[in-house]
């Protein structure tokens, strides 16, 4: 199963021009589904035994624990119009709540000598809200472009080696809201909430 949850090409938004000889940039913007309080904790719980079971190293801090829905990018520097570009955007979509639910844990592949993300994951085929809840938000975003393949997953840990696919007892909580945040590089906090939209019943008007 590969990751196609990473930093999408630009389509006509706003961002800031770098310098050149920049160094990395060092903002990112993306939404999320963020998990309640009892799916988090189970989460923690999870990377904690996965940690001690396969000798893993750099575990997700809980308070970032999060299901990426799309990435805006990296950026030298927030700006204005970006976050009005993106909220803008946010509350356009009209999608029904949905429960998520992982199943599974895998490593994801990366390129050499580069620490692979261990996460959770499960069938594409229970996922249907979290994938119409990304093609709304991503056709709001850029209207007419196509929409890209996306695995739903919460990353635990990185580490080195792979943890081999392997099924956990099922965690699941009932998405309700999605939310901008915003990540700081090196910050070791918990994201900046930037803004959080409610999820409701779609009219059958």
């Amino acid at each position: 199963m590969r990751d196609y949850s990473g930093p999408m090409q630009a389509r006509q938004r706003p961002h800031a021009n770098p310098g050149a000889g920049a160094a990395p940039a060092p903002h990112h913007l993306f939404f999320a589904v963020l998990p309640d309080a009892a799916a988090l904790q189970a989460a923690a719980d999870l990377a904690q035994l996965l940690i001690a079971r396969h000798d893993l190293q750099a575990q997700v801090r809980p308070p970032r624990l999060h299901a990426t829905l799309l990435s805006l990018g990296w950026e030298p520097a927030l700006s204005a119009p970006q976050l009005a570009w993106a909220r803008a955007a946010a509350a356009c979509v009209r999608v029904a709540p949905f429960t998520l639910c992982f199943d599974r844990v895998l490593s994801f592949e990366r390129a050499p000598r580069a620490k692979r993300p261990c996460v959770l994951c499960g069938p594409a085929e229970e996922h249907g809200g979290f994938f119409a809840l990304h093609a709304a938000l991503h056709q709001a975003l850029w209207p007419g472009a196509p929409v890209p393949r996306i695995t739903p997953h919460m990353t635990l840990c990185y580490s080195r080696q792979a943890v081999p696919v392997q099924a956990v007892a099922p965690l699941a909580w009932r998405v309700s809201r999605f939310a901008l945040l915003h990540n700081l590089r090196g910050s070791p906090g918990p994201y900046e909430v930037l803004g959080e939209w409610p999820l409701g019943e779609l009219s059958t008007i």
